[in-house]
């Protein structure tokens, strides 16, 4: 608790007082014989009250940090990759010749390490660079969506029954050069914005614990968008931190 706080007991005697005080503070509470709070005993009530609200995170995080993205900076991120996810359906569906289906399901700001604990371990992970900007963002791909398109690249129509199964290395060279399509894609989105040349920095990763293209208490901007391959339905997250994409937020 912080310093100043009061003790749950304390602030649980002191509300049994607060209905006598705001009636005009003339009488006692039934049955208790409490006085009625005075002006110092109501204020020590509201500051530990106050303090309560401001409790720090496990993260060392409050809700007193003020957000990076502007609603206006959220709804034209949504716009951009709604453009990719249609981008996107359309060169996946001609590579795997299957329908593939690709929405916008929401556009958030959260902090880096809300990101990294919400996604599952293992999953596919590709880290990208997003050159003229400076740093990386990263491309998460949920596994029922990864091994659909691995068993339809190994020209397999029996989707893998497991939700996860070890990566093998021609399994990460696939990947490898379908995240590259992808990135063709994430590039045309943004043309209008700034030229970007975005570009997988290193081979496939499936441990979230490996990724450090942002200190946990940095804000993010997260893309999640539904994709359906057939009867495979899974989520993409596009994590960008605030850093990166700060230079073009003007445009937006």
């Amino acid at each position: 608790m912080s310093d100043g706080a009061l003790p749950q007991d304390e602030i649980d005697a002191l509300l049994a007082g607060v209905d006598v005080a705001l009636s005009g503070g003339k009488k006692e509470t039934k049955g208790s014989g409490m006085n009625v709070l005075s002006q110092d005993e109501i204020g020590l009530l509201l500051n530990a009250i106050n303090t309560a609200g401001k409790e720090e995170s496990a993260d060392g995080n409050t809700d007193e940090r003020p957000n990076k993205f502007s609603r206006e900076h959220l709804r034209e991120i949504s716009l951009i990759h709604e453009k990719f996810a249609s981008l996107a359906a359309k060169s996946l569906s001609i590579k795997l010749q299957r329908t593939v289906k690709m929405t916008v399901a929401s556009v958030d700001q959260l902090y880096m390490g809300e990101f990294i604990r919400s996604i599952p371990a293992p999953t596919t992970l590709g880290v990208i660079s997003m050159k003229p900007l400076i740093g990386g963002a990263v491309l998460e791909m949920d596994p029922p969506i990864t091994f659909a398109i691995i068993d339809k690249i190994c020209c397999s129509d029996v989707v893998s029954s497991k939700s996860w199964r070890e990566l093998t290395d021609n399994d990460k060279f696939i990947m490898t050069k379908f995240y590259a399509g992808l990135l063709d894609d994430l590039r045309d989105a943004w043309y209008r914005i700034i030229d970007l040349k975005p570009r997988l920095e290193d081979k496939i990763e499936t441990d979230p614990r490996f990724i450090r293209i942002a200190p946990p208490s940095e804000w993010v901007a997260l893309v999640t968008l539904e994709a359906n391959i057939n009867d495979a339905e899974g989520m993409l997250n596009l994590c960008i931190p605030h850093p990166v994409i700060e230079p073009v937020l003007e445009k937006l």
